[in-house]
């Protein structure tokens, strides 16, 4: 499947919008924070993010399903991407894109498209080799992150990583609205986001402000 099924990588001369945020719902932070997965995802696409991803590390596959369905039926009309993070078969199932780790294992029949986490030139050919190929690359992390602190930062990859690959690549690791202006932009790069999502706050609206505040970025 094209990588536009899940980012979107416009001629710089077609005039098509586009929403560099990446928005992971992470459920260990909306936890911290009080607020529940789902509303954080209402709240996001009401300020008109068009890429979500739901993690959910410490719940079981079904209860991750759970809280899956309800976002579910937000989507109709959205036009965002709902992405299912480790999960496959849920992925699978609900025909939704799927993110794995550089050590997830990728199963041979996927049929959804899919997005893979790297963190060296070594660990990007093996995900630009596998089959079936990825539809973007994410390379981490690019400052200290507090939900990978034992990551060493690689913004000096980026370079090599575009000159690789022509595949739509999210930096990961740290970024904040006072911070992404450090990183290169171009029309196929993306910016995932967790817990700088809160710096307004936790209500709903807080949410869609963030989101909101990079439609202009």
């Amino acid at each position: 499947m094209p990588a536009s099924r899940i980012l979107t990588v416009p001629s710089t001369r077609s005039g098509q919008a586009r929403n560099p945020l990446y928005l992971i719902c992470d459920g260990e932070t909306c936890e911290k924070h009080g607020i529940a997965p789902y509303d954080f995802v209402r709240a996001a696409l009401a300020g008109g993010c068009q890429t979500i991803q739901y993690r959910h590390k410490n719940i079981s596959p079904i209860a991750y399903q759970k809280n899956l369905q309800p976002m579910l039926r937000l989507l109709p009309g959205s036009g965002a991407a709902l992405i299912v993070n480790d999960h496959a078969g849920i992925a699978g199932e609900f025909a939704l894109p799927l993110h794995l780790g550089q050590h997830d294992i990728l199963p041979p029949d996927l049929r959804v498209p899919y997005g893979r986490s790297t963190h060296s030139l070594a660990e990007l050919k093996i995900a630009l080799s596998a089959q079936p190929s990825p539809d973007y690359v994410a390379l981490g992390t690019m400052f200290a992150s507090g939900t990978k602190p034992e990551v060493a930062t690689n913004q000096h990859l980026i370079d090599a990583y575009r000159d690789t690959t022509d595949l739509p690549l999210v930096l990961i690791g740290g970024i904040t609205l006072d911070n992404v202006r450090q990183l290169p932009s171009s029309v196929r790069i993306y910016y995932a986001i967790i817990g700088d999502a809160f710096r307004f706050g936790n209500k709903l609206e807080d949410i869609t402000k963030y989101a909101k505040s990079w439609r202009s970025w």
